[in-house]
């Protein structure tokens, strides 16, 4: 079997060009990063690097193929380490993300979980879902579209929406319920990473300004000072946060009604969790608010 080091010392090489950037950043002399690529070459045994030039070597097309079939097996190998690891370190939890914020939040809240349950309110990219699945990074992840692969599926939970709270001096915080177009032209205190979220409110609140705000406390501080309206949903309204924000008593509460305004959500996780965790999930879909 090929030494995984001198796979790893051919891809820097394909990186970096040349023999002595490429020892530069493996932190070797270039004479080693030679001498290896010469044994990979013998142990292949085939030619990798065009060796016209005494001063200056270059991959060939075999090297370039062999380059590209390692960087697969590297990540593979990554993979599997990543794997095991999360796996043996999750076991005896269940370790939960989402896509959009509310969710975590919501779960945080609950009491009488089934099990030890560890959350991670950094929000997930979509494009990260099935290989944080796969390589067990979390065991369920909160998404807002059905995933249904071979190894992997969904749950529907319910609907999370947002409502706004106003200045009790608004006008509009009378109202019983707004459209995104009655907010036009207001300034918003607004979390920084609200996943999703954040591109509904921009795209259908006309001329609005949002003052996004990355430490929650000074954003609970913040609210209670000033009069900014400030976005919540159904699934954070009930938690310290979100009531802090109303600490002073100084806005309404009011809904928001717009086509716009709702995603649906999912407990997606691996099918071969599916005893572990759906009955989690049907714990939540028991709960969650209307």
């Amino acid at each position: 079997m090929v030494d995984l080091e001198l796979l790893r010392e051919l891809v820097a090489f394909q990186e970096y060009g040349t023999l002595s950037a490429a020892a530069e950043h493996l932190m070797i002399t270039q004479p080693t990063v030679t001498r290896k690529m010469k044994k990979l070459e013998q142990e292949l045994g085939v030619t990798l690097f065009d060796r016209q030039f005494s001063n200056h070597i270059a991959l060939n097309d075999t090297g370039v193929l062999a380059a590209n079939e390692v960087r697969k097996v590297l990540q593979a190998e990554d993979n599997f380490t990543e794997t095991v690891l999360n796996y043996d370190r999750l076991k005896h939890t269940i370790t939960i993300a989402g896509v959009i914020p509310g969710p975590p939040q919501f779960i945080a809240g609950q009491e009488q979980l089934p099990e030890k349950v560890v959350i991670n309110h950094n929000l997930i990219q979509p494009d990260d879902v099935l290989t944080d699945l796969r390589t067990r990074k979390e065991r369920l992840i909160f998404t807002i579209q059905d995933v249904e692969t071979d190894d992997i599926e969904s749950m529907y939970l319910g609907r999370e929406y947002l409502s706004v709270g106003i200045d009790k001096f608004n006008p509009l915080a009378q109202k019983k319920q707004l459209s995104f177009a009655d907010l036009a032209g207001m300034s918003f205190l607004v979390v920084q990473d609200i996943g999703p979220w954040r591109k509904v409110v921009e795209d259908n609140i006309p001329d609005a300004t949002f003052l996004y705000q990355e430490d929650l406390k000074a954003m609970s501080q913040i609210s209670q000072y000033s009069n900014f309206p400030f976005f919540f949903t159904n699934l954070t309204q009930a938690t310290p946060a979100t009531e802090s924000r109303f600490g002073s008593d100084n806005r309404n509460a009011v809904a928001i009604d717009d086509p716009h305004n709702h995603f649906e959500v999912y407990g997606t996780y691996l099918k071969s969790e599916r005893r572990n965790i759906q009955p989690l999930l049907k714990e939540l879909i028991k709960k969650w608010p209307k």
